[in-house]
């Protein structure tokens, strides 16, 4: 299977595949056959799980995506 670009998919879309991984790995797969079944590079994988078995629920919901508002360059007068 292809890897696929995370940055360029839906949070929504990028929590559903942190379940499958969790699916996955707890019917005894392991971390490197899960990275291949799902598509997600092997940290990837490895953050999920570590995320899900700190007890983390709320933690493996995807971060916004992005440059944060304001961060960008800004012309002074003189540059435009």
């Amino acid at each position: 299977m292809r890897k696929e670009d995370a940055c360029k998919q839906p949070r929504e879309v990028l929590q559903e595949r942190r379940k499958q991984v969790k699916r996955i790995h707890r019917k005894g797969v392991g971390v490197m056959e899960v990275a291949e079944l799902t598509g997600l590079s092997w940290t990837a994988v490895n953050t999920a799980l570590r995320l899900h078995g700190a007890g983390a629920s709320a933690a493996s919901k995807p971060g916004v995506h992005g440059k944060k508002p304001g961060s960008g360059g800004n012309l002074s007068p003189g540059n435009k």
